[in-house]
């Protein structure tokens, strides 16, 4: 992966962790995190000078495909991690707890983000399939008495 100067089109930097094809990078509120075929997530962060170091590595059973990250709908950040054994993980950021998974004939190779709590995927098979977050019902709560 490179860092590059627009107004010139030059590579300032390149990030050389991955191991294999880097196949999606999301940047979210001054963190980049990057995915590849070589089972892996890496999160970086970019310095006072701009030097874009890496912080941490999560290891993944299977090929990472694309990243997406958006909020719940009790607006708690989610990270979409769809890997090609056909399953999209979710995972609570900051600490990568697996939140739930969506199961997919094929693998997920798109996630789109919309208001009004929806977001979209895509899979190998030409499938586009619409989702909404639901509320959680409150814990402990009781009624009448």
């Amino acid at each position: 992966m490179g860092s590059w100067d627009i107004d010139t089109f030059q590579c300032i930097k390149t990030l050389s962790e991955h191991a294999d094809v880097v196949t999606s990078l999301v940047h979210c509120n001054g963190y980049l995190f990057s995915s590849s075929l070589h089972c892996t997530i890496k999160v970086w962060f970019a310095t006072e000078r701009q030097n874009w170091e890496l912080i941490y590595t999560r290891k993944e059973e299977y090929g990472v495909l694309v990243l997406c990250g958006m909020n719940d709908a009790e607006t708690k950040p989610v990270f979409f991690c769809p890997c090609n054994d056909n399953i999209v993980r979710l995972y609570e950021l900051p600490s990568f707890s697996e939140k739930g998974r969506i199961f997919s004939k094929r693998e997920a190779r798109a996630i789109e983000r919309r208001p009004k709590n929806l977001f979209f995927t895509g899979n190998a098979s030409g499938a586009l399939t619409v989702w909404k977050w639901r509320l959680k019902p409150q814990e402990g709560s009781t009624s009448g008495s």
